[in-house]
């Protein structure tokens, strides 16, 4: 395989592939080993424009054949998927989609063979059976792989003006060069910071940040658009590119080892070094698109690391952290959300931290995901996985129990239980139902309602900083309407904790007293006598206000402030409503929102309480389990 080879940057002509070569639609045989894969071996031709010809075969996994892998999207960027090519294959034709075959089409040799794995073609896609069957060898396929590309897709049709070269091309040529400046200034014990690449993002980043522009020069807008592309946001290659030996970023006729790319965003993230990565709102959506991309590959590394360099090591991978962080991601069909992360595991029989079912097309989406909640629950003794019920939109997936994470819909921003023991260290309570159960029963201790609900801060829609302003200058009306607070702290102490979802996210870097002199400034400005227009203008921009303002919009993206009726203060779900139960179970880290439902109840999410958060509601071992009761969850 030569995925590092820099073919012609013209894209091939498509003009002669569409003409069918052959009537007849390729009959797949069946694969006889249950350890086998398929692999296409991609002829040669001597011009682009001619049409693309494969021959597939058959081969044992783990014995020594050689093969690369390609991980890319099915659709096109605008969204094309249909299977609207043809691939010759063997005197027949095999259907495949545009992107797909742009990709062979850069991979093709002019005069010697390559061998791949492409899972829309080495994979009977019409056999549900078949793919149940190839989906855990995935594991195998792009771990044994010699190297996996990365096809991002075709060269951007935006130019620059100036030299009228398309934007990907200047924005691979900026990864290689920036990359190899870092390395260079590395090695010569110079300052990385002072580098001329590293001082035009700086540069960037300082206009966007004192006047909202984005002064891009072309090379970073170029960067922008790759980290853009849809093959960041797709399930299935995070999986394909974690669990690779060898990474090629393909764009067009562009190549660059993909750990030159981890090392420019690793720099440019590191820009901003007072700022947590996930509290960036400079260009936001870069973040969320590709961030779990190099999280996952380097969580892998680690992971083999500590346990080992074999092709089947990856210990210590846990289910709910490979869910949680692949939730942002896309999958056409809400199962895979599931079965697209086999990969990360070995066989249930003998990986302990498997505790997924064997893929089963013939499963609803609902019955999946609740089998995997109550797994998750099972396996680990705890009730982390309610957490992840982030309570914000209603479920894309009908009849999904409201305990049950669904995994394909929008996640909460920011959600940790670390640091917090709200039901004192208690193990966790509750009654195994029948297979296929709608309904969980926990125990747990009902220790305040929902009393008061301020404006909401959906968390779906972006609002401007007026909007923002308007909202919070709300929530710190609610606040400073309790004269007094149930645990005795000032108020100002408590907004600043609630807001900051008990200051207990990436405040490990801050000194002491410095989230205090944020909020300081941040409450002044906000609570002074200005119009919205003129705060927004300032708690946005001024350094202790912003960076205050910046991490209290991180941290209630999803969420509204609350008044319970016990006159505490609780940052809920944006769905709650006055009268919902303030639950706190055993074996529980953070109280839990339930909203009745006759003689039932349904989760809501997780919430943040001050003053209960570290056991102060829960009953003491002393006083046994008579003051819990049951709950049943729908």
């Amino acid at each position: 395989m030569e995925i590092d080879r820099q073919p012609s940057n013209r894209p091939p002509s498509t003009m002669d592939d569409k003409r069918p070569t052959s009537p007849v639609e390729y009959k797949y045989t069946p694969i006889q080993d249950v350890g086998s894969i398929r692999l296409l071996v991609l002829h040669p031709a001597p011009l682009p424009e001619l049409p693309l010809e494969i021959s597939l075969g058959e081969f044992p996994l783990g014995t020594g054949q050689q093969f690369g892998a390609l991980s890319y999207t099915w659709a096109t960027e605008g969204g094309d998927s249909a299977l609207s090519e043809r691939v010759q294959c063997e005197g027949a034709f095999i259907r495949v989609t545009t992107n797909c075959a742009a990709a062979l089409r850069r991979l093709r040799q002019t005069q010697s063979v390559n061998v791949f794995w492409v899972d829309a073609i080495c994979i009977d896609q019409s056999n549900d059976g078949e793919k149940s069957l190839q989906i855990p060898l995935m594991r195998q396929i792009y771990t044994q792989a010699t190297v996996v590309g990365l096809w991002i897709g075709e060269t951007s049709s935006t130019v620059d003006e100036e030299t009228s070269r398309p934007l990907s091309e200047l924005g691979m040529e900026f990864i290689h060069d920036f990359a190899v400046e870092i390395a260079e200034r590395h090695n010569s014990g110079l300052n990385i910071r002072e580098g001329v690449l590293y001082q035009e993002v700086v540069k960037d980043r300082k206009a966007y940040r004192e006047r909202g522009i984005e002064a891009f020069t072309p090379r970073v807008r170029g960067l922008w658009g790759i980290l853009h592309r849809n093959w960041w946001q797709r399930l299935w290659v995070v999986q394909e590119l974690a669990l690779s030996q060898s990474a090629v970023l393909m764009c067009g006729g562009k190549r660059e080892n993909f750990d030159n790319l981890v090392t420019v965003i690793d720099a440019m993230v590191r820009i901003r070094p007072d700022q947590p990565v996930e509290e960036l709102e400079y260009n936001a959506t870069f973040l969320t698109a590709t961030f779990h991309q190099f999280y996952m590959r380097d969580y892998i590394k680690r992971r083999r690391l500590q346990g080992g360099t074999g092709e089947n090591r990856t210990p210590g991978i846990k289910a709910l952290d490979i869910l949680n962080a692949t939730r942002n991601t896309r999958a056409a069909d809400p199962r895979d959300k599931i079965y697209g992360i086999l990969g990360f595991f070995g066989d249930p029989e003998s990986d302990p931290e498997n505790i997924f079912p064997r893929p089963d097309y013939t499963m609803t989406a609902a019955e999946l995901y609740a089998r995997v909640a109550t797994a998750i629950i099972t396996k680990t003794g705890t009730l982390d996985v309610l957490g992840s019920c982030n309570g914000f939109v209603r479920s894309t997936v009908p009849d999904l129990p409201s305990w049950a994470a669904a995994w394909n819909d929008t996640p909460l921003k920011y959600f940790s239980e670390d640091g917090f023991n709200a039901s004192r260290n208690s193990s966790v309570v509750y009654q195994e139902q029948p297979e296929g159960s709608r309904l969980l029963r926990i125990k747990g201790k009902r220790v305040d309602s929902i009393a008061h609900a301020s404006a909401p801060k959906d968390g779906v829609t972006t609002y401007t900083n007026q909007e923002s302003v308007r909202i919070w200058r709300d929530w710190s009306d609610l606040a400073f309407s309790l004269h007094s607070y149930p645990t005795g702290e000032d108020m100002a102490h408590v907004l600043m904790h609630t807001l900051c979802w008990g200051a207990n996210v990436n405040l490990k870097r801050l000194v002491p007293g410095e989230l205090q002199e944020n909020f300081d400034a941040w409450i002044n400005i906000l609570r002074g006598a200005d119009s919205l227009e003129v705060v927004a203008k300032h708690i946005f921009v001024e350094d202790a206000a912003s960076t205050y303002s910046y991490r209290a919009s991180f941290l209630t993206w999803g969420r509204i402030l609350c008044m319970t009726a016990n006159s505490y203060l609780a940052l809920v779900p944006v769905s709650v409503s006055a009268g919902d139960q303030i639950v706190i179970f055993s074996g529980g880290k953070v109280p839990f929102v339930l909203s009745p439902d006759g003689d039932k109840f349904k989760l809501v999410g997780p919430c943040y309480v001050h003053g209960i958060m570290d056991g102060e509601a829960f009953p003491i071992e002393e006083e046994g389990s008579d003051s819990l009761e049951w709950f049943t969850l729908c």
